[in-house]
């Protein structure tokens, strides 16, 4: 995220080029747009509460700044900046909401923001007041709650190290130390037993979080490891992580065991590639031409309605369905139209239905449906990259049915923070429609 600066001003000289009238104006279909920030926007999350009715977000980006917003029905958006004073950009943030328990005391309400200058700082999510500044790592690139009361926090740094802190007792319980680079991502397992870490050193840790100890360390290849995913496979024990080589690799935290291997990123032959090199020279040209290609897998997650399928999005501008009852075989893959074929940065899955959410670096999001691989529904806005997605879901009716509408939260390169609204069982019963025979 450091090396924005160079990026940006491509891009501004870029969209004067292209200010003609060639350049298709961006259909705003976003329900609110938020432009509180002075720089892109790295980290978003988002809360709904109070029956639905109340939507709360947190936003960090390349301005330094944390911004709250609350969203209430028929009324403007309230948004104020966070007090902290961050050196550097924020890059990331978190609600502890989702894990809280009935006693405050015990498990306060928290919203948790993270900067590369080091500083973990929490405020009352209600209020939006400062409670307490964590520190210890020299940059914060992700934070994590504990699922079980969201009380203890994970934190993984660009120096190697992952730090676990105690929050209503202002305490670090444990250091994690063994990772040889970066820290990409990291949370406790679904259970809160064990502490997972993901490295730019290419391997998947496995941490005890009361020792301190590493427990196991999967040593999964050479590349780079950019995004993790938990909650997988019938017993929950699953941990899918994306590789910059175009790889996926599917580990099991109690066996100890890497069930799959998923190739998300295939090669074109020479043909296929219309490379420029000439092929002039030897091995070397091919490895930097392999280089060339846009490979990481960006994104990745299990589905909750059925735990066995998982999916990987990279840069390829690819979503790929996989199943893993049958050893990782790919069901779908996903691709938009040719002229839009634009990098996944970030992807969710449905928690009742079988629909993936990507965003893209092109600012849309895309709908998937994992049964038939059909796109189901994009919604656009954001006139550049999205950084950052978050999603969460109004309940279903009394009658049970749907889980109703998605609301979609994203943040990106042009400044802004956007909600989306979408009825995901409404689209998803049109797309059937449209596809049955007439």
């Amino acid at each position: 995220d450091d090396d924005d600066d160079d990026d940006d001003d491509d891009d501004t000289n870029n969209a004067a080029i292209n200010e003609a009238p060639n350049q298709d104006d961006v259909v705003d279909m976003s329900k609110t747009k938020l432009e509180t920030h002075s720089d892109s926007v790295y980290a978003v999350a988002c809360h709904l509460q109070n029956d639905d009715s109340q939507l709360l977000i947190l936003s960090g980006g390349g301005d330094d700044k944390a911004f709250f917003h609350r969203l209430v029905p028929n009324s403007e958006a309230a948004s104020h900046q966070l007090p902290y004073n961050h050196s550097d950009s924020v890059s990331c943030v978190a609600f502890n909401m989702a894990f809280v328990g009935p006693d405050p005391k015990k498990t306060p309400k928290l919203a948790a923001v993270g900067g590369f200058d080091g500083a973990i700082v929490l405020y009352d999510p209600e209020t939006g007041e400062q409670k307490l500044k964590l520190e210890g790592p020299s940059d914060v690139e992700w934070i994590s709650f504990h699922p079980k009361g969201g009380s203890v926090l994970l934190a993984g740094s660009g120096d190697g190290t992952v730090w676990m802190f105690h929050v209503p007792l202002n305490k670090c319980l444990q250091v994690f130390v063994g990772h040889e680079q970066g820290v990409s991502a990291g949370s406790f397992t679904p259970d809160g037993k064990l502490a997972l870490s993901a490295s730019a050193d290419g391997t998947l840790r496995i941490w005890a979080p009361k020792t301190g100890l590493c427990k196991h360390t999967f040593r999964l290849g050479e590349a780079g490891l950019t995004c993790m995913a938990t909650n997988g496979g019938s017993d929950g024990q699953l941990v899918l992580v994306g590789a910059e080589d175009g790889q996926a690799h599917v580990c099991h935290t109690g066996t100890k065991k890497v069930v799959a291997t998923l190739k998300h990123f295939e090669t074109p032959t020479p043909a296929a590639s219309n490379s420029n090199s000439n092929n002039t020279g030897g091995n070397a040209d091919d490895d930097a031409d392999m280089m060339e290609y846009p490979m990481s897998v960006e994104g990745v997650g299990f589905s909750p309605l059925n735990p066995n399928w998982c999916a990987t999005g990279g840069v390829d501008g690819v979503l790929k369905i996989w199943d893993l009852t049958k050893d990782g075989q790919c069901r779908h893959i996903c691709k938009a139209a040719k002229e839009d074929n634009d990098g996944i940065t970030r992807l969710r899955w449905h928690p009742t239905l079988p629909v993936v959410f990507a965003s893209t670096s092109s600012g849309k999001i895309r709908l998937w449906d994992a049964r038939s691989g059909t796109l189901v529904h994009t919604m656009t806005g954001h006139t550049n990259m999205i950084n950052d997605m978050d999603v969460q879901f109004t309940r279903a009716t009394e009658n049970g049915v749907g889980g109703g509408a998605a609301m979609i939260v994203a943040g990106g390169d042009d400044q802004t923070v956007r909600v989306f609204e979408v009825d995901v069982a409404g689209v998803l019963q049109q797309q059937q429609v449209a596809e049955m025979p007439s």
